[in-house]
């Protein structure tokens, strides 16, 4: 869960590059995806659950107001949702979930130095039976320093008291080695990228998809495994993959890719019992819009 972690900071740093280099009185981003995962063994807890597949889907919308030339607000929600195909009373939740708030802000120290400070407090849970056990607010601190146009390094550290590991640091790059060529090593999507032409672009990479969920008071009684009751479950899964990147107008952009799944883990760590999978094909759309 280490790498989940890491993922989260580097995404939310990598977008400072985009403020450097426009300077607007309100900007805004839209994020969609929609992925499928084929199904896979599932086992754990000395439990073999057969065959899980998944659909997965994310939105999230950000508005940000520039107050002055060196402070940007950042104000919006995310939602996000896993969707498993589990055989009934499998000890493995069929939906998990986050509806969230995004505040923050992006405040440039020098010419140089971009910092984000960033919480979601929302709601982060297989949403039966909601309560305060379900709610969290992830921070994210982190800096961005842009040593040129070809060449930006990020550093920054998250805290979220729920997970497995509170705080850890993390890092990430961006180089433009070539004219066509970038190595974009910003999780939760680090690619190697090659440009074809203005418009359209392809790509080798992978990609990281996680998340920190309240499962129900009584999950695990009613699936045989009373440990899980009421427990906190860190989801993980690793892609591996190929896709192209159109942009259809300067504002927006969209994505489609395919590969193969190496490994997914839903770790229920303070009871200590853990389900994984590995290899499954998977496929993906997104679109991302920037105004």
């Amino acid at each position: 869960m280490k790498l989940r972690i890491v993922v989260a900071l580097t995404l939310l740093m990598s977008s400072t590059t985009l403020w450097a280099a426009n300077s607007m009185g309100i900007s805004q981003e839209l994020d969609t995806e929609y992925g499928y995962t084929g199904g896979v063994k599932t086992r754990g807890g000395g439990v073999n659950i057969g065959s899980v597949d998944e659909h997965s889907a994310d939105l999230k919308y950000v508005v940000s107001p520039q107050l002055n030339k060196d402070l940007l607000l950042r104000i919006g929600f995310e939602w996000q949702r896993f969707s498993f195909g589990v055989p009934d009373h499998a000890p493995l939740p069929s939906v998990l979930q986050q509806a969230s708030l995004v505040l923050g802000f992006d405040y440039q120290i020098a010419d140089e130095w971009l910092i984000r400070v960033e919480v979601q407090p929302g709601v982060y849970s297989d949403f039966r039976d909601i309560t305060w056990r379900d709610v969290d607010a992830p921070l994210v601190v982190g800096t961005a320093y842009l040593a040129s146009a070809d060449l930006q390094w990020f550093f920054g550290l998250r805290v979220d008291a729920r997970t497995q590991y509170p705080v850890l640091p993390a890092a990430g790059v961006r180089w433009k080695f070539s004219d066509a060529w970038t190595l974009n090593f910003m999780l939760p999507k680090p690619r190697l990228e090659y440009d074809v032409n203005e418009k359209l672009k392809l790509y080798l990479g992978a990609e990281i998809q996680a998340g920190t969920f309240a499962v129900g008071q009584d999950f695990g009684s009613t699936r045989g495994l009373p440990r899980l009751d009421n427990a906190i479950v860190d989801y993980l899964e690793l892609h591996i993959g190929s896709g192209c990147s159109w942009k259809i107008t300067p504002a927006v952009t969209i994505e489609a890719e395919a590969g193969f799944m190496p490994y997914r883990s839903f770790d229920f760590f303070d009871p200590n019992i853990v389900f994984r999978s590995h290899n499954a094909p998977y496929g993906q759309i997104a679109c991302h819009a920037r105004f």
